[in-house]
């Protein structure tokens, strides 16, 4: 009997097999080749970058505009913003990862200058693409990467089909193939179609174009209409020798303020009424700014002169979003040069996870709640301030129980010198209304004080900042009902007052 082939039927009258479809699924159908796309056909694909590919270019174009004021603060502003960042090996990622791989992993980025490693791959949002070489070296007798040496993006180019790396030698317009485990790359938004990814200085090379362009017509604007223009007066009758040596007094002039004339000429100054012509080169200057700006942070409060509150805050987010987009693309070339350095060593270890992270600040709202309900006579326990304020396991201590034999540090070696509270004989009037205490209801005690907290930390939980907490808690101050306090704090007052004056009759009597 012949074993049952599966398949499925694609029409009536045709059945196909799953054996015959493997090997196409396996491979590619869609490649450039089949659809007419001959731009790899040197072996290496052309960067697709409209700027790059108008102008007959590659990216070290880009570099220029890293010199403009704008675009380096923009760029220093960014790096900063993920260098302030927590970084290191992610506890909660990494669990699938043996102690002692961790253990190397992180003896190994120890050693790696990590403050230049993440500026160095920043600039692959920059350029669209970072490719930096792993310098390999034998360290404690095991191989390990001890740099990472960022190269020009320009000398690398990729495969048009696999997308793989290829160093561009000189006088190869192929490429070569690079080394496995070699090098190390990173872009922004960066796909089988575009390798080479989307840089963010694209969208910055006109609006930096321009901004030159229109700052030095600014300037010459300036000097040309911002300073008098002399004009010297001669008589028909003078030679031209004369004009020019004239000419030449009114340039020095100029410069020096000062000018000597014939009797018989005379000096005029002319200076231009209205500079409204100045405003336009004062806008095209501060659009192209504000274009640049977005380019990079995507939002232009910077230099917009009417942003306000709400717009700069909105901006914070924005930016936010991108310091950890950054932040995402950094961690992916770490977490690469991890696994080169895992799979080399560890061969079939689990990696661990490199990441960043901002660190949380403690919510000032939920801090004055935990405590007005510590002081209420709630218990927490040490789970619930690590789940709530992220506290590692061993950052808080066990709580101490109480010696039996009266040492509450629970130290052997102190017993000797301590003190013997067992010995203290406690006063009578004092035990008396210890005992007088202790019979008051301590369900109602504790609701009372619910009663009367309520409105407050209902008050608490709804505001949002320290002075929405104050305005809160005058506004429920009028709702706190201290009644059910109160009479029990007279009933313990009275308690005092009695075995008191029993005190004292006592001691009159002795």
């Amino acid at each position: 009997m012949k074993p049952k082939n599966n398949g499925l039927w694609v029409s009536p009258t045709e059945f196909v097999s799953f054996s015959q479809q493997t090997e196409p699924l396996a491979g590619q159908i869609a490649t450039r080749a089949a659809a007419g796309d001959f731009s790899g056909f040197f072996g290496l694909l052309p960067n697709p970058d409209p700027v790059l590919k108008r102008m007959g270019k590659d990216v070290a174009v880009y570099r220029d505009l890293l010199v403009d004021p704008l675009v380096k603060g923009h760029r220093r502003r960014r790096g900063a913003a993920v260098l302030a960042m927590e970084r290191g090996l992610d506890a909660e990622l990494s669990k699938a990862c043996p102690a002692r791989v961790r253990k190397a992993v992180e003896s190994m980025l120890g050693r790696l200058d990590l403050q230049r490693l993440v500026r160095d791959q920043l600039d692959g949002a920059f350029f669209g693409y970072r490719v930096s070489e792993v310098m390999w070296g034998h360290v404690d007798g095991v191989p390990a990467p001890v740099d990472l040496i960022a190269k020009p993006s320009e000398w690398f180019g990729f495969h048009p089909e696999t997308g793989a790396l290829r160093f561009k030698p000189l006088g190869s317009m192929q490429g070569e193939e690079v080394p496995a485990r070699k090098f190390v790359v990173v872009g922004k938004q960066r796909s089988w179609e575009n390798p080479y990814g989307e840089p963010d200085l694209a969208a910055c090379f006109w609006p930096v174009t321009f901004k030159r362009a229109g700052l030095k017509f600014w300037v010459t604007f300036t000097e040309k209409y911002g300073m008098p223009w002399p004009v010297g007066k001669l008589p028909r009758s003078a030679q031209p020798n004369e004009v020019d040596e004239l000419a030449s007094k009114l340039e020095a002039m100029v410069r020096d303020a000062v000018a000597v004339v014939p009797d018989d000429a005379s000096v005029e100054l002319l200076t231009v009424a209205s500079t409204a012509n100045a405003e336009l080169y004062e806008k095209l200057l501060m659009f192209c700014r504000s274009e640049i700006t977005i380019a990079l942070l995507g939002n232009n409060q910077s230099v917009e002169m009417q942003a306000n509150r709400a717009s700069a805050v909105a901006a914070q987010d924005v930016e936010a979003d991108l310091r950890d987009d950054d932040a995402q693309m950094v961690a992916a070339g770490i977490n690469e040069l991890i696994r080169h350095f895992v799979e080399v060593n560890y061969p079939g270890a689990a990696s661990p996870v490199f990441a960043f992270w901002e660190q949380e600040e403690v919510d000032e709202v939920q801090a004055k709640r935990d405590q007005a309900l510590k002081q209420a006579g709630a218990n927490f326990t040490n789970e619930y301030f690590q789940r709530t304020y992220k506290l590692e396991p061993g950052d808080l201590a066990a709580a101490v129980e109480p010696d039996p034999a009266g040492d509450p540090a629970g130290d052997p070696g102190a017993r000797d010198n301590k003190l013997s509270f067992a010995d203290t004989t406690t006063p009578p009037d004092q035990a008396a209304l210890d005992a007088a205490i202790e019979q008051l209801p301590g369900h109602q005690i504790q609701a009372a004080m619910k009663e009367l907290l309520g409105p407050a930390l209902a008050a608490i939980e709804e505001a949002q900042t320290p002075d929405a907490v104050l305005q809160a808690l005058a506004d429920a101050w009028p709702e706190m009902d201290s009644s059910a306090l109160q009479q029990l704090m007279e009933q313990a007052y009275f308690v005092a007052d009695l075995v008191g004056r029993d005190s004292v009759q006592e001691e009159a009597a002795q």
